[in-house]
């Protein structure tokens, strides 16, 4: 027979007056949460770089954003991992990571590949269907940045919270 812990009992049974917040809010995906009570959240995922893995990236970045309380960065969010995953996928090499961090203050977005190419922002016409993303992040965050590695990149850039 197996062995089951107090504590285990005691959450699998928590009411859900228990499980709300301090507030009365109850933390699940889609409620808004104080920042006070919000803390500091992150989240990681890896996957190959393919084109595809945009798409799963902007629905890592929307589920976490829901799951913490903050769905109303989504769209914003998910612009920027839009453009610094295409940015990797097509200019990196090798594995790409996300970091999401939720604070306070900001959401911190990082996108890391195994290139060694360093992202320059340009200017494109009227006619480029592409060239715009690093203008487009520019135009959303107050700030971007680019850490070189030993063995590649990571760019990083802050949607404010204010």
């Amino acid at each position: 027979m197996p062995v089951t812990s107090s504590a285990h009992l005691y959450n699998a049974r928590q009411t859900d007056q228990q499980r709300a917040a301090p507030g009365g809010a109850r933390q699940r995906p889609g409620r808004t949460l104080e920042a006070a009570d919000r803390g500091a959240w992150s989240v990681t995922a890896t996957f190959p770089p393919q084109p595809r893995n945009v798409g799963r990236a902007r629905l890592l970045t929307s589920t976490a954003l829901a799951a913490w309380g903050a769905a109303d960065l989504v769209d914003s969010a998910q612009l920027l991992v839009s453009e610094l995953v295409t940015n990797a996928v097509r200019y990196g090499r090798g594995a790409i990571s996300i970091t999401l961090a939720l604070t306070d203050a900001a959401l911190q977005i990082s996108v890391a590949d195994f290139g060694r190419e360093l992202p320059q922002a340009r200017e494109a016409g009227e006619e480029d269907s592409s060239g715009r993303g690093l203008a487009i992040v520019t135009m959303l965050c107050e700030e971007w940045t680019v850490t070189t590695r030993l063995t590649g990149k990571t760019v990083s850039c802050w949607l404010d919270l204010s």
